[in-house]
């Protein structure tokens, strides 16, 4: 009655070897896939990231050129920024204050 068992029990970790040598085999290949195509992502971002710093770096620079050309103008404009930016987080924080529910009273 033993035997079976041994043979059966040596059979099924032959098995659970095979699967698992199929399994690693198998995320070491997916893992490869994603790497390629994070490293293909990347490389495709790249150019567009550095054009996008070299515009905003450019656009810093003619705005604060602009800002020391014209202090007044720079500053009020900024103070209309600051004022509208405030309005308008006042009003959708108004927006979205959700009235409380009224107190429901028993009167027996």
């Amino acid at each position: 009655m033993a035997e079976p068992t041994n043979s059966d029990l040596e059979s099924l970790r032959a098995e659970v070897a095979r699967l698992s040598k199929i399994v690693s085999a198998q995320s070491a290949q997916a893992y490869s896939d994603v790497r390629e195509r994070a490293s293909g992502v990347v490389e495709a971002a790249t150019p567009i990231a550095k054009k996008a710093a070299h515009v905003a770096r450019a656009e810093g620079s003619a705005i604060a050129q602009t800002a020391r050309e014209h202090p007044a103008a720079a500053g009020s404009a900024l103070t209309v920024a600051l004022l509208v930016g405030g309005a308008i987080g006042f009003l959708l924080g108004a927006a979205s204050r959700q009235e409380p529910e009224p107190v429901r009273r028993r009167y027996w």
